[in-house]
């Protein structure tokens, strides 16, 4: 048995079997890109974890991490690394939501994935966005994004209010959730919907991402609890940015709403409303929304450690090896003289 078992050792820590596990977590990754499904991580976790414990056994079984301090700390600032990425692609949570200016974040409207292991506190995230800026510079006949900044207010664990700003760098953490600004952006008519009974809706619809989709500002309205969906399309003809002066992301000054009914068409202005049968839907005007990501991942801080545990391990061993002995410096005299 004492064989079998010195055998089974050997041969996890083998090189033959490092590399074959390397060939597993490449073809992990690129299944990993084109997998929808929840379980998706674990094509990463699964060779990492396998590839941490093949390299544990190393560090047992070598006798050469026994005589070399520094190389045998390298390799468990790797080890470490191994287990914190591989563990971590089961507990973290990356997310996005569009959030319209001036309302509270819906979490149903959150797009996420996560670790079948990650505790998803999203109910617990309320923030507002009260309002938020972009600025753009001129650059060679056209324009470059420079700092955005998103004014929130939000509740902390205590229940109190609190206020901050978020940024693409400046994140804001709530619940351990890291709160980021996102390129995205865009506009977004407001609609008020008063059936002829029952109490009013309000609501918006976020027209894709501008100046990405420039030219195609449209999408859909179905009007809640009735059959009517309305075919919307923004046009405007007012310069936002300037390819000359500094610019500032804003509501355009001349638009209109072109919507569709079937076979019918209307040109809306803030205060327009189209009637029908069962209500009326008023097009309230043009506002803004903004898109957030959402990040979770506890084993970042621990990952530094463990790299820089790992370097030092390395440096080490490099100053070791190749610093001069003192029968090197006396060879060294003797050649000078």
């Amino acid at each position: 048995m004492n064989f079998v078992s010195r055998r089974l050792v050997r041969y996890s820590a083998s090189l033959k079997l490092t590399l074959f596990l390397f060939l597993i977590f490449g073809a992990g990754v690129i299944l990993w890109h084109f997998t929808e499904h929840e379980l998706k991580n674990w094509l990463i976790t699964i060779p990492l974890l396998l590839l941490a414990f093949n390299l544990m056994t190393a560090l047992l079984t070598n006798k050469i991490f026994r005589i070399h301090g520094w190389l045998l700390l390298f390799h468990v600032g790797l080890l470490l690394l191994l287990l914190l990425i591989g563990i971590s692609q089961v507990t973290k949570l990356i997310g996005s939501v569009e959030v319209t200016n001036g309302t509270v974040y819906d979490q149903s409207s959150v797009q996420w994935q996560q670790g079948i292991f990650h505790r998803n506190r999203l109910d617990k995230l309320q923030f507002k966005l009260e309002k938020f800026t972009i600025n753009y510079a001129p650059s060679h006949g056209t324009v470059v994004r420079q700092d955005t900044q998103a004014y929130i207010t939000w509740l902390d664990e205590e229940g109190g209010v609190k206020k901050g700003i978020v940024g693409d760098k400046v994140p804001l953490k709530i619940y351990g959730y890291k709160l980021y600004t996102t390129h995205n952006k865009g506009f977004a008519p407001m609609f008020k919907w008063q059936p002829n009974q029952g109490f009013p809706i309000e609501g918006s619809v976020h027209l894709p991402a501008w100046p990405e989709h420039e030219f195609n500002q449209v999408n859909e309205l179905q009007i809640p609890n009735t059959p009517y969906k309305l075919w919307l399309n923004l046009k405007f003809f007012d310069p936002i940015f300037s390819t000359t002066e500094p610019s500032t992301f804003r509501i355009p000054s001349d638009f209109t709403l072109i919507a569709r009914v079937e076979e019918q068409r209307y040109e809306l202005q803030p205060g327009g409303f189209i009637e029908f049968e069962t209500g009326r839907l008023e097009f309230l005007g043009l506002n803004t929304w903004m898109g957030f990501q959402i990040f979770y991942d506890w084993s970042l801080p621990w990952m530094l450690g463990a790299a820089l545990l790992a370097l030092f391990g390395l440096a080490g061993h490099f100053w070791k090896k190749f610093a001069p002995t003192p029968w090197q410096e006396s060879l060294e005299e003797e050649e000078k003289k």
